[in-house]
């Protein structure tokens, strides 16, 4: 009897695995069936690459502009500027680096502001101009704002004078300084750096100095942030040109593997519930959008969002779809995958996983000391869960065992790959 009971045990086992097994074999790699696949209705969004209003004011990027960097390139980085000024020298060298560190993507451009309590700047002015007659601008730019302790303080414009014709030949030695005293003297190049005050005042949109612009949207200088507005303009230069198309079967499951350095965020998707969300996340999959994008955005114990190739939090694909499945009370539970977006109906790329909406928010009330009682406490928690149901457009749960890798993304988490499953 041992021996049989023994088998019996075996052979639940082995039962149990198979079922397991064939479970998990059941899931086969989806591909999209497009033959009888309808449109989605969508929202195209127009790409803003380049601030047209602020552009009108302030000109185009002409062939009179000094300008490094291709013409062709997604950033253009347009400067304001004093050589006088010592913040203009520091944020100027960094710009010229930064172009440098991304030579295809960027130019560069300067305009003069000399400012009129900064005397030398003017002169300054016409040396850098003189010296861009030969294609140098940006070598004596470079050589000015090096040198800015060693001149600015200098007595009088003639002392200033005479250090530039001193120095200037030794700092660019490629230059012929003949020809660059010739055009440092010449009154046509003076008139047009002496105009420049007058000129950039009247735009009435430059108050100081350094003042930048990247594709003429007004941009503080930081190279971080400047090096995501380059990933956001060359996303907004493939933004989807069409709305995206329904490939959700009827009586199919599907389910989305998110891959990651911490390990794998199984998704069961909700196609009855939310059948457009889901054929967007889908084809956005499927066609690699998520790969080798971040997690840009995670609040412990809240939920962990990623979906912008950009890495700036305002990336999408294009286009914004409607809300489907809210007010579901999904957020109830934990690991709730929702679209976010930025009101209603702006649904496109962008998508969070929730964590344990209801401890967080419980932890967040308590920390701010009130007195509660746990009848008031739990109705300002279900408040807090109610708010999330009737914004956030649900279209997949975390499945049982991926909870745990959750816990282990943070900012900067990479998505390697999402492979979309079906059965």
């Amino acid at each position: 009897m041992k021996k049989y009971a023994l088998f019996l045990s075996v052979l639940f086992v082995l039962m149990l695995c198979g079922s397991v097994f064939a479970d998990d074999e059941a899931w086969t790699a989806w591909e999209a069936d497009l033959s009888n696949a309808g449109q989605i209705e969508c929202e195209l969004v127009e790409p803003a690459i380049v601030n047209e209003e602020n552009k009108a004011v302030l000109g185009e990027i002409t062939e009179d502009d000094w300008t490094l960097g291709p013409e062709d390139a997604v950033m253009t980085l347009l400067e304001y500027a004093d050589f006088q000024c010592p913040y203009c020298s520091r944020a100027g060298l960094l710009a010229m680096q930064f172009q440098a560190e991304h030579p295809d993507e960027v130019r560069y451009v300067y305009r003069h502001f000399p400012l009129t309590f900064h005397e030398k700047a003017p002169m300054a002015a016409y040396a850098a101009d003189a010296a861009g007659q030969q294609g140098f601008f940006f070598d004596a730019e470079k050589f000015l704002y090096e040198t800015q302790s060693d001149w600015t303080y200098l007595e009088t414009l003639d002392d200033f004078d005479a250090w530039l014709r001193e120095n200037i030949a030794e700092a660019i030695p490629e230059m012929d300084y003949e020809q660059w005293t010739a055009d440092y003297e010449s009154e046509a190049i003076r008139g047009v750096v002496d105009a420049s005050f007058d000129k950039v005042v009247a735009t009435g949109m430059i108050q100081g100095t350094p003042t930048f612009f990247a594709n003429f949207h007004t941009v503080d200088f930081n190279t971080d942030l400047l090096a995501q507005y380059i990933k956001l303009f060359s996303l907004q230069k493939n933004y989807k040109s069409a709305c995206p198309v329904s490939v959700v079967e009827a009586g199919k499951s599907y389910r989305a593997v998110v891959h990651t350095a911490e390990g794998d965020i199984v998704i069961d998707l909700l196609a009855e519930k939310a059948p457009n969300l889901v054929s967007n996340f889908m084809l956005l999959a499927k066609d690699g959008w998520y790969n080798g994008i971040s997690f840009h955005n995670v609040i412990p114990g809240f939920a962990a969002q990623t979906g912008d190739p950009s890495g700036t939090g305002v990336g999408l694909a294009g286009y914004y779809i409607a809300d489907e499945n809210l007010n579901s009370g999904a957020f109830k539970e934990p690991g709730a995958v929702a679209m976010a977006n930025t009101g209603a109906g702006k649904n496109s790329s962008q998508f969070f996983i929730a964590n344990d909406l209801s401890a967080f928010y419980e932890d967040s009330i308590k920390a701010k000391g009130e007195e509660l009682s746990a009848e008031k406490l739990a109705e300002k928690v279900a408040d807090k869960i109610s708010a999330m149901d009737s914004r956030y457009s649900v279209f997949g749960r975390v499945a049982e065992g991926s909870m745990d890798v959750l816990q282990q993304i943070d900012d900067g988490t990479v998505i390697d790959s999402i492979d979309i499953e079906v059965k």
